[in-house]
């Protein structure tokens, strides 16, 4: 049976995720981690993630200084994290994939926790590695 588009979710839909990844994938994950650690953008891509696409829109729904956004998903936008579009209005800005809608929505759920807070888990931990029927470490 195949997989329906609505069965996909992070995992099944790309399931080399559970594998280790090559250098260079943890080197852009760690560059697209800190244009998004820092709260204006986080402000500004949850905004034109809810469909305030111009950045006058989206500074007004962020509360943030209209050049300031302007200026921002400028630069996200060149750093690939948002799309620009242009509109007889003037540009607009999409967040240019689902991975930076959930990874924006799960830092929300972190920053909304207290620190001491249960998070979910995603996975099961693996049973603990044996040697020779001891444990190992």
């Amino acid at each position: 049976m195949a997989i329906e588009d609505w069965d996909l979710n992070l995992f099944t839909s790309d399931p080399t995720l559970f594998e280790r990844s090559n250098d260079d994938d943890y080197d852009r994950a760690a560059r697209s981690l800190e244009m998004l650690a820092d709260p204006g953008h986080l402000r500004l891509l949850h905004a034109i993630s809810v469909g305030e696409e111009t950045p006058q829109r989206a500074a007004l729904w962020a509360g943030l200084n209209q050049s300031y956004a302007e200026r921002e998903l400028a630069t996200l936008a060149l750093a690939g994290l948002v799309e620009r579009r242009e509109s007889a209005g003037g540009p607009v800005y999409l967040p240019r994939d689902g991975h930076l809608v959930v990874a924006l929505h799960v830092a929300l759920a972190h920053g909304r926790e207290a620190s001491a807070a249960h998070h979910p888990r995603l996975l099961r931990r693996r049973a603990p590695v044996t040697v020779r029927g001891r444990r190992a470490g």
